[in-house]
């Protein structure tokens, strides 16, 4: 070892002579060596080195028990083999803290723990210039020689001083740290100004070396996966020892954990900020809402993520992105409107047709999109599902919020086109499975649109009417109301108020106003709509005859029973021609006919009609699709009015499971099952039970209706009356 810190000293001394004439002569050249004490055995007992590391509190850190233990396991100083373990994830979900703190726990473990900064090569050979001089330092101070650890070290001397250090046979036991190897230059992975890190792994295969990355493709490594904290109480515990405050009976606290998704840098940024101001949990949460740019820029960076903010923390992995695969970053910013959690191939690829060059380059197959992604992904800012991609929560707020920056209406339509070529039709076999899946996106096409003051003149108009369609299919009647409205004006506009488009648009539109309950403004639009297609189509076209159906219903919701069964007769006779006996659209005006018959007091004819629906949607659709549901439902309908007590509640128990599986608990024909359930048990005096159910069916209704509609008063009035029985 000390031959290769410092060269033994060697002289070269010649004697001189002075001849007779008093001149000096030089004489014969004698080589004299220094000799020097034999040197003490090298020592590699260098402790816990974290210079220039973040500075870290170790009481902020939280859980990771998993995470410790796969470290602990796998960077075993007593392994003959060489042991590379990477840390990779999202930037800002604490790869860093989690090093640091294993480093601190078992340091005592290792020879030498070592930290260096390896976001760049310069970075690192600085790094390792230091440890150079340390090495030295350390051992010429046991050596009592001073004189060469003044010397500056070149980078490639350092470099290869360091690597011969952690390659001798007796130094096996320390551990290396690179922190922060986000811009990796490997086989299969290319970067313009990254840098392949195993030109600063020792000669020999020994040792442990931890690497923390954002990239997660680093395959010569084994893998410690970080993801977010799973357990809300974590993420309540981060917020407390950050601000200082109790965290975990707060409410608003609460929601600002969730909303956070377990992100240790948002909990963090969270707490620190209102450790420093005299905002509440819920202040903040309200302002990250609201004015998401302002509180970014105004949040200091943190000290133990490296002074780096929300809004700066990503830049860096998407410019490594954008340098690798410019489209993959197009589509990241497109991610901002669409919604978060289920991002999927097919939902790209069907809204190609007309747009722009880099997204139809994208979306051309399936391997090229899949490569697109996997970029994403491999520098963390994606998560891969089987089936799916997603992002958190916060890197969504933040590709909208601040990387799109000024509302992009192009980018925003190409979302909207993308959504809108999804969207199934009722008649489509199990198209509330489509249409679910298309909710998430829904929902922030609706943020959007509130947020921005939109020329919807520029989206296309069927897409507007699709997106109406959509909200509608999955029970959200305010949105869907606002979307046909928009789509009903344009329309007028390009074609006319007797197109086929626009007459279909006044159909839907009258139907969410039957549901919200708004019964003239219903039949004002069915009645145009059916004007309209007999005009256009005929008196016997399929569409003119789904308008009379729904005409029907409506007058029997107003009571008016003679001329809905006039219409509900006149819409079954015309589709049994058209489309015959067990068609499923002839099916649901039988369905309907049932309803009829009951409200009638016709129990006979409506179990017939019932039962003859029910047959045909079992066979066309199988036990658990939505028309037969449904069907299910008005049969317990049935058995409850003639007293058949168990055969209704094991009847709208099945509709229930039914609907509840396919539609969720919130859907407005769950919530009609569960309030038909309520007034059965409350007509058995099983007041518990009926309550129950009273309770779930109101705050649905509150949620999807105004207050003053019939079905939400209709509750509140039933669940007083139970109240004062019980009482």
């Amino acid at each position: 070892m000390s031959a290769i810190l410092s060269m033994l000293a060697r002289e070269s001394i010649q004697q001189i002579r002075i001849d007779q004439g008093g001149r000096a002569q030089l004489g014969n050249t004698y080589t004299y060596t220094n000799i020097l004490p034999p040197p003490l055995p090298p020592s590699y007992q260098l402790g816990l080195n974290l210079e220039n590391a973040p500075q870290i509190d170790e009481q902020l850190f939280i859980g990771r028990e998993d995470e410790l233990g796969h470290l602990h396991e796998w960077l075993s100083p007593s392994t003959e083999r060489q042991n590379v373990v990477a840390i990779s994830g999202l930037g800002g979900i604490g790869k860093t803290q989690l090093s640091l703190h294993f480093a601190r726990q078992h340091h005592q473990r290792y020879s030498a723990v070592i930290w260096s900064n390896a976001s760049s090569e310069v970075t690192l050979k600085a790094a390792y210039i230091s440890l150079a001089q340390r090495i030295r330092r350390h051992n010429k101070q046991r050596e009592a020689r001073q004189s060469e650890v003044a010397e500056q070290l070149k980078e490639e001397q350092a470099v290869q001083l360091v690597r011969q250090w952690l390659s001798q046979a007796e130094n096996k036991t320390w551990l290396l740290m690179f922190d922060n190897y986000d811009d990796p230059q490997l086989p299969g992975l290319h970067s313009t100004t990254g840098y392949d890190i195993r030109t600063f792994f020792p000669y020999s295969t020994q040792g442990s070396i931890l690497i923390t990355t954002r990239s997660s493709r680093i395959t010569f490594a084994k893998s410690v996966r970080l993801n977010k904290f799973d357990d809300l109480n974590q993420s309540l515990a981060v917020l407390t020892r950050r601000s200082g405050r109790q965290a975990h009976e707060d409410v608003d606290a609460k929601e600002l954990a969730e909303r956070f998704d377990g992100l240790p840098l948002a909990l963090a940024t969270a707490g620190n900020y209102i450790s420093q101001t005299a905002e509440s949990f819920g202040e903040y949460l309200r302002m990250y809402k609201q004015s998401w740019e302002e509180l970014a820029e105004n949040s200091d960076g943190l000290m133990d993520y490296d002074n780096r903010t929300l809004y700066s923390t990503w830049n860096l992995s998407l410019k490594q992105v954008a340098a690798q695969d410019p489209e993959a970053a197009e589509l990241f910013r497109l991610m901002g409107y669409l919604g978060n959690a289920d991002l999927w191939y097919e939902l790209f690829r069907e809204g190609a047709g007309s747009a722009p060059d880099w997204f139809c380059d994208i979306t051309k197959s399936k391997p090229r999109f899949n490569r697109a992604m996997a970029t994403l992904h491999g520098y963390s800012l994606i998560e891969a599902m089987p089936g799916y991609y997603s992002l958190h929560a916060c890197v969504h707020d933040w590709v909208l919020k601040y990387l799109i920056g000024k509302f992009d209406l192009a980018l925003f339509g190409l979302a909207i086109h993308c959504v809108a070529q999804n969207v199934a039709l009722d008649t489509m076999p199990e198209y509330w499975v489509v249409n679910r899946r298309l909710n998430n996106h829904a929902l922030r096409i609706e943020h959007c649109c509130q947020k921005e003051v939109m020329d919807w003149n520029v989206v296309d108009m069927d897409d507007i009417f699709e997106i109406g369609y959509l909200n509608d299919s999955i029970g959200r009647l305010k949105e869907a109301e606002a979307m046909y409205m928009r789509a009903l004006k344009r329309y007028e506009k390009a074609y006319g108020v007797e197109h086929t488009s626009m007459l279909d648009t006044v159909n839907n539109l009258a139907n969410v106003y039957s549901t919200q309950g708004k019964i003239a403004e219903a039949e004002e639009m069915y009645i145009r709509a059916l004007k309209g297609y007999e005009k256009v189509w005929g008196i016997e076209h399929t569409s003119t005859l789904d308008t009379v159906n729904n005409l029907g219903l409506l007058y029997q919701s107003q009571g008016k029973m003679a001329e809905a069964e006039e219409m509900l007769l006149r819409a079954l006779k015309g589709k049994e021609k058209a489309l015959g006996a067990e068609h499923t659209s002839t099916l649901d005006t039988v369905h309907n006919l049932a309803l009829l018959y009951s409200d009638q007091g016709k129990m006979a004819e409506a179990e017939e009609m019932c039962m003859r629906a029910l047959k045909g949607f079992e066979k066309a659709w199988g036990t658990e699709h939505i028309p037969t549901m449904d069907t299910v439902n008005t049969l317990a309908v049935l058995y409850s009015n003639q007293g058949k007590i168990a055969e209704a509640e094991e009847m709208y128990i099945r509709a229930l499971k039914g609907k509840e599986k396919v539609w969720g608990v919130e859907h407005i024909s769950t919530l009609n099952t569960v309030y038909n359930l309520a007034i059965l048990y409350a007509g058995q005096s099983s007041i518990a039970k009926a309550e129950e159910m009273f309770m779930r069916a109101l705050e649905g209704f509150k949620k999807i209706y105004d207050a003053d509609h019939p079905q939400a008063l209709a509750a509140t009035s039933y669940l007083e009356e139970l109240m004062n029985t019980k009482n």
